[in-house]
């Protein structure tokens, strides 16, 4: 194993980037939402503690891990949400913020301006009350969620709108784009995957568009249309998961992506470096690369 103290390059294996699903709570009941079956009490208990969490993070800032994105459930449903954000960007991270955005207030978007994060992504499932809760099954968060959307373009905070298309709002997603446009500078995602639920159940997939479907909703709009084409002509990558990001659950589980969770390593009674560096490569990924590469543990300082 080489050491290095500065890098001159980004090493074929590096732990860059992680996707956190730091809790499976939530104050909504989303009906494809894949985690909600364990937003429950007995699962509640089993999370990561908040110094489970902290010194996790300390062990990632050394590693040289770089970007954070913090997901759930919804993130802002822990309790101690704003220590575990303040310590991510108190070590240099860059913090992106997966949130369904009604927990969102004036203070909460105030914080945010003081502690910016590298990007903050709400989902917004309809343009009318009535189809965003056919989908959230949450009273309330239609209005809640719009006013999120207000309080963070007011403080000029990055952020990312996405739906994802579902038979439910399917009638509604050009009007959700011609919303995002008007916005002016604020991105617009479209997604159309759907898994199964953490307990192996397909109930998600009771509101899957058929492909014909999706491809007649992506032909409505011109910049959707364009990535759609531009997907279809490009060359598919092999899976990188496990060389520069990787993922870890509610439970403090190290995976190599939220869709492969089929073997983990155990960060609560092991150390992050043993398992990005030692355990991760071993896991298997029917998509990801052949190939292999000296390992470089790097010596980081974040600023």
């Amino acid at each position: 194993m080489v050491q290095q103290t500065k890098l001159s390059r980004l090493p074929a294996r590096f732990p860059l980037a992680c996707q956190w699903e730091i809790t499976c709570r939530c104050n909504l009941r989303c009906v494809m939402c894949y985690t909600d079956c364990r937003n429950r009490p007995d699962f509640v208990r089993d999370e990561l503690a908040t110094d489970e969490i902290l010194r996790l993070m300390d062990e990632m800032a050394e590693a040289g891990t770089l970007e954070i994105c913090l997901t759930g459930g919804e993130p802002l449903a822990r309790p101690d949400f704003f220590t575990l954000y303040e310590h991510a960007i108190r070590h240099g991270f860059l913090v992106t913020l997966f949130t369904n955005g009604t927990l969102i207030r004036e203070a909460e978007a105030d914080y945010f301006a003081r502690l910016r994060p590298h990007r903050i992504e709400i989902s917004l499932h309809g343009v009318t009350p009535q189809t965003f809760e056919r989908v959230t099954l949450g009273t309330g968060s239609y209005r809640r969620c719009l006013e999120a959307v207000g309080f963070l373009l007011d403080r000029h905070l990055p952020l990312v709108l996405k739906s994802t298309a579902l038979t439910l709002n399917r009638h509604e997603i050009p009007a959700i784009k011609r919303y995002v446009d008007s916005l002016g500078t604020v991105p617009f995602k479209l997604g159309e995957e759907l898994r199964p639920d953490l307990n192996g159940s397909n109930e998600p997939y009771r509101y899957a568009l058929s492909e014909q479907e999706v491809t007649a909703l992506n032909r409505e709009d011109t910049e959707l249309w364009e990535e759609t084409c531009r997907q279809k002509t490009t060359t598919p990558m092999p899976c990188e998961s496990g060389m520069h990001r990787f993922h870890i659950d509610a439970y403090g589980r190290l995976q190599l992506c939220s869709g492969n969770r089929a073997e983990s390593y155990d960060l609560r009674n092991g150390s992050f470096g043993e398992g990005f560096f030692n355990v991760l490569p071993t896991f298997a990924c029917e998509w990801k690369a052949s190939r292999t590469t000296g390992l470089i543990r790097p010596i980081v300082h974040h600023a």
